[in-house]
């Protein structure tokens, strides 16, 4: 029998550890959250950028068509005057009872003013000026009636607005429009003024109004200012201000101020070939004459 010596410590028996959930070995293909929240946030970012460059994408084919068209078309003296004239600082500013604002920069006159009653204008609702008549409106309309050089080379799918002006079907390419914004026009001896905002939506943008007051007939023409994003207007006479508002044309400004102008036709557009087929004896505006000089009324 083997002597075991008792100053010795037993050996203690150890037993076996328990089972431990095992770590599943890492997967180097398999991304971490961070990586995925990275993805997510770039994924996001190309989406958002995405549709803006597509909007830009196509409203800048929807501009090349549009100038393409016009080019073949060749419609008469629809472009811009274009200024560059620095506005002066103050452009808008206040002078004993009066407001004044920078209407634009004339050679050999100096910088001209429209000057309205203190007060009259909320500067805040200004865009910044752009200068008087550098959209040119148009004063003595370029007409073709019932075919023509013009008429014939408008694409069918070019959009128009039509109506029937002092007993005469009349209608305007929206291209022409979107260039003047205002056609000082007459029909019949009866005279009516068309105003288009490119800025809204189409089948809102064109409105045609009775420029007659007091038995007397206003021109109006493009002051280089949005009020509240629509177009503001000066009548030749006074040079009172006049914008859009609901169904009348308003004289905010001026001596004017208070006027109204009734709406009397807010024409939807169609394309050319539709108002063709159903109007072919119409009165097509084509163009301005710059020829002849701006009436002063």
């Amino acid at each position: 029998m083997a002597h075991v010596d008792p100053s010795l410590d037993p050996v203690p028996i150890l037993s076996p550890p328990p089972d431990l959930p095992r770590r599943a070995p890492h997967d180097p293909t398999r991304p971490t959250p961070w990586v995925l929240l990275a993805l997510m946030i770039l994924l996001g970012f190309v989406v958002v950028q995405g549709r803006t460059l597509w909007l830009e994408w196509t409203s800048l084919r929807v501009e090349n068509t549009r100038a393409q068209e016009a080019i073949v078309v060749g419609y008469y003296n629809i472009n811009p005057n274009p200024s560059y004239a620095q506005k002066p600082e103050p452009w808008f500013h206040d002078e004993g009872p009066d407001t004044l604002l920078w209407s634009g920069w004339k050679e050999g006159v100096g910088h001209g003013w429209f000057r309205v009653g203190r007060g009259e204008v909320d500067r805040e609702r200004l865009s910044l000026p752009m200068g008087r008549d550098v959209v040119q409106a148009i004063d003595y309309p370029i007409v073709e009636v019932n075919g023509g050089k013009i008429w014939g080379r408008i694409p069918g799918e070019s959009s128009v607005v039509g109506q029937e002006l002092g007993g005469v079907a009349s209608v305007y390419p929206l291209q022409v429009l979107d260039k003047v914004q205002i056609v000082n026009d007459q029909v019949e001896g009866r005279a009516f003024l068309v105003v288009c905002n490119p800025k809204i939506a189409r089948t809102q943008a064109v409105a045609i109004y009775d420029p007659v007051m007091d038995g007397h007939r206003l021109t109006m023409g493009m002051s280089g200012y949005d009020h509240d994003d629509r177009p503001l207007l000066y009548d030749r006479g006074t040079e009172s201000l006049w914008v859009q508002q609901g169904d009348v044309l308003n004289a905010i400004a001026g001596a004017h101020k208070g006027a109204r102008l009734r709406k009397i036709g807010q024409p939807s557009p169609t394309s050319w070939v539709d108002w063709c087929s159903h109007h072919p004896k119409s009165r097509l505006v084509v163009g301005a004459d710059r020829s002849r000089t701006r009436p002063a009324l």
